[in-house]
C-alpha cells in the first residue's frame, strides 16, 4: 500500500520489501531521507514513470527483472 505522505510517484511491493520510485535528478536526491522516514526496512528502487505505472496495475511485471 502506498504511503500518501511519500511525495514521490511510487509503488510498494510488500512481498519483496521494495519501494519502486519514479526517479530523476534532482528529485532523487531526497529519496534516502524519505525512505528512512516512511519505509525504513524497504529497499528503494528507481525506475521510469512508465514502469512504475505498470507495477501499479501488474506487480508481477517486477519478476521479469529477476535473472
Amino acid at each position: 500500500m502506498a504511503n500518501q505522505k511519500f511525495i514521490f510517484n511510487h509503488v510498494v511491493l510488500e512481498d519483496r520489501k521494495e519501494v519502486w520510485i519514479k526517479g530523476g535528478y534532482p528529485g532523487v536526491l531526497g529519496v534516502k531521507a524519505f525512505m528512512k522516514q516512511h519505509y525504513p526496512d524497504y529497499k528503494a528502487c528507481l525506475a521510469r514513470e512508465e514502469f512504475i505505472e505498470e507495477l501499479k496495475i501488474n506487480p508481477g511485471a517486477r519478476n521479469r527483472l529477476d535473472t
